[in-house]
């Protein structure tokens, strides 16, 4: 039976259209009926009563205006009639509109409880391009003010981010992020729950109310854990509760902790009790956010097997060290489990897990002293700090571990493993990436150790680490000025593809390169720093902008037809300086490139210590129409200042959190977050160091623009790609005449 559309000039055509289209999809239909997000008709068919379901919906409190999860129901009604209710909902939940269709009673055939969900599945192709129409019918102004909601809160969500980089463990950086959430989203408390890890923490901001919403959280505790187990989905509770029951009257929102395992491991929590303001969108988006962050967090600082800290909560640790200037000199001594793919092969995995916990388990006391920080930073790697103690004292106590790990007793009781550990040790010098480098060395001297017959501890041969810098950074500064003198610094490009949409042009970025007589070939990344130090920077910035600009004008005909745009770098030491603004106005005045071919990045720190000589530079580029990037970005506390300070056009998403997306959650959200704030400003986003299809597949789902890295091609020298530029467009010239 296909049902009319109610005549009326007050019935939307959007109903008319989909009434249309539900009675082709389903059989038999007595009544349709659609309303909008405050459950006003937009259309029904005659015979509908509109009205009384307005009533019911209002009945199941489908009129709130916040979020909450809204299923497929049904009702019976008089007549031998059935009404299902098939709300359509935003990805915040929020409601956008209500399909009802009325049917009678006899087409009913499976439970009734289920009968309203298997219909919403069946009308999914209905459904979908419903929600499309009526997302596409909210007012611009409320996209906006979403969207500007959404903007402060990423704001203050990566000024906090910030601000964890100098918590010293896992308990004072969650801490840190609880007590800073539950202000932001003026809640009375704040909780954050894991029990895996006997983790739970409280913030109390209205201690006023405080110890009723503790109150209440004691008494919904494991309802909530349950509930975002099961659901994986977060809870928002407007309505007070309580009624006349024990359970404490209050408003709630809590959110599931996930680390990237998939497996809810606990749940962060805000109260209030129910005269404050509701819980809002914004507050659910935020809440969203900080629950990926708390399970970045928990997940980072510890490895899961061992209970030790890893690479990541190493780091973290040290920096308490670090910044204690009565801190002596402290060692690091880095351990490798010895044969250990002979014990997973002969034994299996499992012996092997068994075996590195049974190790982890001994790099506490009283092997060791009670500030010592041990971590796991690799699959059978460990590293350890010692405070207060020389590479001596440190080598000693690398003895006492080998014979530790000697005397266990693990395996067959016939044939039990002979365990054994190599170690190496170096000294820890307080100095910007001493950790990194004190690793290094230990690892060095770990490795010597494997190759004189294993189940040895060497030291590091250069202890003097200072020395050793100051003569890294002269030999470097050496090289450096040889390869100017010499002519031997060279120009490379690597691609920046599209990775929404192929038929963008893209685009490269040009990168030095050192022709090294014995190396070959070579980048000058462990050159710069000395290059920075001694004031060498201007001078490789300036070089590269003039071979590179150079080298483009014989192309211009080229670059203009293609699109194609070329980035170079630019340190904080050039950023306005009128030398290097000189020279590189001179040049393009001469090369007549094509507007907007040339782009240059400016790292976060140039931005952040030359603010103004930025602007002033991108004032005095804009006849050129030079595009502007801020390179390695989400690595400072005031990232987002610069976007909407200075005109960029495209942000690079550091590579740190690029590498290790599809295992850190942390990096994930940073992502995430990088790209909603960036695509709301307008602004294109670049990840860096995409090594893998996975890696790439990730960021487009995420919706990264551009992706950089080894997955779409290794750095070329800068003239073959432009000749294979030229050489294609040749070629594609030559079809087109062809065809004509």
């Amino acid at each position: 039976m296909n049902i009319p559309a109610q005549a009326s000039p007050s019935v939307d055509p959007l109903f008319e259209s989909y009434t249309q289209l539900a009675n082709a999809l389903l059989k038999p239909v007595s009544g349709i009926c659609l309303l909008d997000e405050r459950l006003r008709p937009l259309g029904a068919t005659p015979g509908v009563a509109a009205d009384e379901i307005m009533g019911w919906l209002r009945g199941l409190g489908w009129d709130n205006p916040h979020p909450m999860k809204r299923t497929p129901c049904g009702t019976a009604r008089s007549g031998g009639r059935w009404m299902s209710a098939l709300p359509v909902s935003s990805t915040d939940d929020s409601l956008l509109g209500v399909l009802c269709i009325e049917q009678p009673t006899t087409a009913v055939r499976s439970p009734a409880a289920r009968h309203s969900s298997q219909l919403a599945a069946q009308l999914k192709p209905l459904l979908d391009s419903l929600h499309r129409e009526l997302d596409a019918r909210q007012p611009r102004h409320k996209k906006i003010a979403a969207l500007v909601e959404r903007t402060a809160e990423l704001e203050w969500l990566f000024k906090v981010t910030g601000e964890l980089n100098g918590g010293s463990d896992e308990q004072q950086i969650l801490e840190h992020l609880l007590r800073s959430a539950t202000q932001r989203l003026q809640a009375a408390l704040g909780v954050l729950y894991v029990p895996d890890k006997r983790l739970s923490l409280e913030y109390k901001h209205d201690m006023r109310t405080a110890p009723f919403m503790r109150e209440a959280w004691s008494q919904t505790r494991s309802s909530l854990l349950h509930w975002v187990q099961r659901q994986r989905k977060p809870l928002l509770v407007n309505g007070s509760g309580g009624g006349d029951g024990p359970i404490v009257r209050c408003k709630i929102l809590s959110v599931p902790v996930v680390p990237d395992t998939g497996r809810v491991i606990g749940v962060l929590a805000f109260f209030n009790p129910p005269t404050s303001p509701n819980f809002q969108n914004r507050h659910l988006y935020l809440a969203r956010h900080l629950g990926r962050q708390s399970a970045g967090i928990v997940a980072a600082q510890f490895d899961l097997m061992t209970g030790l800290y890893t690479r990541d909560g190493l780091e973290q640790m040290y920096r308490r060290l670090r910044d204690d200037p009565a801190q002596p000199e402290c060692s690091v001594i880095y351990i490798d489990v010895d044969h250990m793919e002979v014990v997973n092969e002969l034994h299996g995995f499992e012996l092997g897990n068994e075996l590195l916990v049974r190790i982890a388990d001994l790099l506490s006391p009283p092997q060791l002293a009670d500030g010592a920080l041990a971590a796991r930073i690799a699959g059978d790697r460990f590293a350890i700090v010692l405070a207060e103690t020389d590479t001596r004292g440190a080598a000693a106590v690398a003895t006492q571990l080998q014979q530790a790990a000697k005397d266990l007793v693990i395996g067959p009781p016939d044939s039990p493993l002979e365990v054994s550990v190599s170690c190496g040790v170096a000294a820890l010098v307080r100095m910007p990436d001493g950790l990194s480098r004190a690793l290094a060395a230990a690892e060095i001297a770990c490795k010597s150790a494997k190759k004189r017959g294993r189940n040895r501890v060497e030291l590091y041969a250069v202890e003097d680490s200072s020395m050793m810098r100051r003569h890294e950074d002269i030999s470097a500064v050496g090289r450096l000025r040889a390869a100017f003198k010499s002519e031997r610094l060279t120009l490379y490009a690597q691609r920046i593809a599209p990775l929404r949409n192929p038929n963008l042009p893209g685009g490269y970025e040009i990168l030095l390169r050192l022709r090294d007589p014995e190396q070959g070939i070579i980048s000058p990344g462990p050159l710069i720093s000395a290059a920075e130090r001694y004031q060498l920077l201007p001078a490789l910035d300036r070089w590269v902008a003039h071979h590179a600009v150079q080298t483009l004008t014989a192309y211009r005909g080229t670059l203009k037809t293609r699109g194609v745009t070329f980035s170079i770098n630019l340190s904080g030491q050039s950023v306005g300086k009128e030398e290097y603004l000189r020279q590189l106005t001179d040049d393009l005045k001469a090369a007549h490139l094509p507007p907007g071919c040339l782009s240059l990045e400016i790292t976060e720190q140039a931005a952040v210590t030359s603010l103004a000589r930025a602007n002033e530079m991108i004032q005095r580029l804009a006849p050129w129409k030079c595009r502007f990037a801020l390179d390695d970005f989400g690595t400072g506390a005031n990232s987002l200042t610069y976007l909407t300070t200075l005109p960029f056009a495209r942000v690079k998403i550091d590579g740190s959190f690029v590498r290790d997306i599809l295992a850190n959650p942390r990096s994930e959200a940073t992502v995430r977050g990088i790209v909603e704030i960036a695509r709301g400003l307008g602004i294109e986003t670049v990840a860096e160091y995409v090594e893998t299809e996975a890696i790439a597949t990730a960021l487009r789902r995420i919706g990264v623009d551009y992706a950089q890295g080894y997955a779409f091609g290794r750095p070329e020298p800068l003239d073959a790609v432009l000749m294979r530029l030229a050489r294609e467009e040749s070629q594609r010239l030559h079809r087109l005449h062809l065809e004509m």
